[in-house]
C-alpha cells in the first residue's frame, strides 16, 4: 500500500485544520503541512507576569526575521474631506502623514491553528443579502451558491466549536438554537446597549465560539478577555483544540510543521501533483498527494499560485485570465475611545460580547453603499500598560491619580466596515525575495470615495452611540482612514461561475486544475457586511473539503 496521501492540505488555519478534518472523518487519508509550530498554552503571552508588554507568540513567528513575506507601500493621498477620520491618542500626535495612508499590515498568524489562535470566537453566518449584492445592490458581485446552500454547513462547523449565542436575531436568518446560550452581558456592555436602545438600535448578544461551561477536555470561559493572546483553558474554540485533536483520533492525519511551501509542481493536463518546498533546516522537500487543498491565507495562497508559473500554467496556476490576486478586500475599520465616568471592570468579560447590526443592509437601504457593524471592547485597555500608552496624559504623581481614576473604565467603539471588491486592490509577486528565493507578495491597495463615505458613516453612528450612552471623555481613535492594518483579509482567489472573472468554483475547486481545492478567506467574493469571516471560510472548507472527497473516491482528483 502506498504511504501517499489521498489529499494534501497546505495551511492549518480555520480553512485547511476544517477541510482536513471534513477529509479524515470520509475515510481519506490526509498530510496536513503547516509554516508555522505547533503551540502549547505554556507559549502564550497571558501567562507572563509582564503580559502587556510580552509580543503574542503568534505574531512574534509570523514577524520574526526570515519569515516577513509580503511588501507594501504607501497607500493614496488622505483625502482632506475625511480629516475627522485621522487616528491620534492623547498621548501622541494625530497621526498625520502627508506622504499618504500607512503602508499595509497583515495581522495573521503563523502556527497549528492559524489566525484562530488569535481571534476572539466571533462566529458569524454572513447575512444571506451579502450573497448578492450585485442583484440585489448593484455592487460587487453575486456569489456562485446562496445562504441557504452554505446554512447547513454552518450549523456542523457551530456545534463541533461550541457556539454560544442567541439565535433571535433580526437581522439574521432563521436558525436552530445555538449548542449554547449567549455568554451575558458584563456591566460596560449593557450600559452600551442601553444607549443604542435610546437611538432605537439593537445591541444583541455576539455569537462566539467560547463555551461556558466545561466539554470534554476544554473548560469553561473564565471572562479574562486575553482571547487574543491565546486561550489558556480551551474554551475558545480554536482549530488546534476542536478539529484537530478529533481528526488526530482517526489516525489518518499527519501534521508537518516548519514547511514553507514554495511552488506547485503540476502535469501536461494542468493538474497538481506535488508541493515544493523548504523545512526548518533550509532542505528542500516534496510532498506528492492525488489532491490537494491550499488554505495558506489569502495572501501567502495567491503569492504560492502565482510563483507555480510554468508548463500547462505560464501565468501561474489558476491565473490563465489574470484573476489570481484580485480583489482583495482588506478590513476596513473605525475605533473610537472613550471613558466611561466610573470603573465598570471593562477588562473583563468577553473580547466582543455584542454588535449593532441595525447598518449591515439586511433590512434594506441604510444609505450607503456597503455595510458595517457596530460593536464595543475593551481593546487597549485591558491592563494598566494600555491605558498609560493611550488613555492617559501626563506623568508624576497626576498621572498615577488618573490612572487610579480611570482604570476599568476604558472603552473602545468600533465599527467593522465592509470593503467593496475591485479588481485594482490586488496581490502580486515583488521584487524582494526570501531566504530561499521565492519573491515576497506585494500588496497593492488603496480606498476609493465608497471606502471614505461608509468610514464617515460609521464613524458618525459611532459618535451618536457614545452620546446616547453617556460616553463623553473622549480619548482618541485609530480607524483604516490612515492606518491599514488588517486582520479580515480577502478575495485574491475569488470564488464564480466564470472563470473569466473568477479563480475557483462554488466548491473551492480551481477552474483550470480542478484537483486542487482553495479553502482559505482569498475565495470570498464579499465580506459579509462587517461580519467577521471565520465561521464562513470554515463552512466553505467543508463543503470543498466534502465534495473533493467524492471526486479522489471517484478516481477523478
Amino acid at each position: 500500500m502506498s504511504n501517499e496521501p489521498d489529499v494534501c492540505v497546505i495551511g492549518a488555519g480555520a480553512g485547511g485544520a476544517v477541510a482536513a478534518w471534513g477529509l479524515v472523518l470520509k475515510g481519506a487519508k490526509v498530510l496536513l503541512l503547516e509554516t508555522g509550530p505547533r503551540f502549547t498554552v505554556e507559549d502564550y503571552a497571558t501567562h507572563a507576569p509582564d503580559w502587556e508588554t510580552t509580543p503574542s507568540a503568534f505574531r512574534a513567528v509570523s514577524e520574526a526575521p526570515g519569515q516577513k513575506s509580503y511588501t507594501s507601500v504607501r497607500g493614496n493621498q488622505l483625502d482632506p474631506d475625511f480629516e475627522h477620520l485621522t487616528s491620534q491618542s492623547p498621548t501622541m500626535f494625530a497621526r498625520k502623514s502627508k506622504r499618504g495612508r500607512r503602508p499595509f499590515i497583515y495581522a495573521h498568524a503563523k502556527g497549528v491553528g492559524g489566525s484562530t489562535l488569535h481571534y476572539q470566537g466571533e462566529a458569524h453566518r454572513f447575512p444571506p443579502h451579502s450573497f448578492r449584492m450585485q442583484s440585489e445592490r448593484g455592487v460587487a458581485a453575486d456569489w456562485p451558491l446562496t445562504y441557504e446552500e452554505l446554512a447547513p454547513y454552518y450549523e456542523r462547523i457551530e456545534q463541533v466549536l461550541g457556539v454560544a449565542g442567541d439565535p433571535h436575531n433580526p437581522f439574521k436568518s432563521p436558525r436552530a438554537p445555538y449548542p449554547y446560550p449567549a455568554h451575558p452581558l458584563s456591566a460596560g456592555s449593557q450600559r452600551i446597549a442601553q444607549g443604542a436602545g435610546k437611538l432605537g438600535w439593537q445591541a444583541l448578544p455576539n455569537p462566539v465560539a467560547i463555551i461556558p461551561s466545561p466539554r470534554g477536555d476544554r473548560q469553561a470561559c473564565h471572562y479574562c478577555n486575553g482571547c487574543e493572546r491565546g486561550c489558556m483553558v480551551g474554551a475558545k474554540g480554536s482549530v488546534d483544540v476542536t478539529v484537530l485533536p478529533e481528526a488526530e483520533r482517526t489516525g489518518r492525519l499527519t501534521i508537518v510543521t516548519g514547511f514553507q511551501a514554495a511552488s506547485l509542481e503540476h502535469g501536461s493536463d494542468g493538474q497538481i501533483t506535488a508541493v515544493v518546498g523548504h523545512d526548518e533546516a533550509g532542505t528542500q522537500q516534496r510532498y506528492s498527494a492525488r489532491a490537494f487543498v491550499l488554505a495558506a491565507g489569502a495572501i501567502e495562497t495567491p503569492r504560492l499560485l502565482l510563483n507555480s508559473a510554468g508548463g500547462a500554467h505560464p501565468k501561474g496556476v489558476g491565473n490563465a485570465h489574470d484573476q489570481v490576486g484580485r480583489y482583495l478586500m482588506e478590513h476596513l475599520f473605525v475605533n473610537r475611545r472613550y471613558m466611561f465616568d466610573e470603573p465598570l471592570e471593562t477588562y473583563g468579560g468577553l473580547p466582543i460580547e455584542s454588535r449593532v447590526w441595525d447598518f449591515n443592509g439586511a433590512s434594506g437601504d441604510t444609505g450607503t453603499a456597503a455595510g458595517f457593524v457596530l460593536g464595543s471592547s475593551c481593546g487597549i485597555f485591558q491592563g494598566p500598560v494600555g491605558y498609560a500608552l493611550e488613555g492617559i496624559e501626563g506623568f508624576g504623581a497626576e498621572h498615577r491619580a488618573a490612572m487610579r481614576k480611570h482604570f476599568g473604565a476604558g472603552i473602545e467603539l468600533f465599527a467593522t466596515v465592509e470593503q467593496l471588491p475591485r479588481a485594482e486592490n490586488r496581490v502580486v509577486l515583488g521584487k524582494r525575495e526570501d531566504s530561499f528565493g521565492m519573491p515576497f507578495a506585494h500588496i497593492e491597495t488603496n480606498l476609493d470615495r465608497t471606502d471614505l463615505d461608509v468610514l464617515a458613516a460609521s464613524w458618525e453612528r459611532l459618535g451618536e452611540l457614545a452620546e446616547a450612552t453617556g460616553l463623553t471623555n473622549s480619548v482618541g481613535q485609530i480607524t483604516a482612514y490612515d492606518t491599514s492594518n488588517s486582520a479580515h483579509v480577502g478575495g485574491t482567489c475569488r470564488m464564480g461561475a466564470d472563470p473569466l472573472s473568477s479563480v475557483v468554483d462554488a466548491f473551492g475547486a480551481v477552474h483550470d486544475a480542478p484537483n486542487l481545492v482553495i479553502a482559505d478567506a482569498s475565495v470570498l467574493v464579499t465580506q459579509g457586511a462587517g461580519d467577521s469571516p471565520s465561521l464562513t471560510i470554515q463552512a466553505l472548507a467543508l463543503r470543498a473539503a466534502e465534495a473533493l472527497n467524492e471526486r479522489v473516491q471517484r478516481g477523478e482528483g
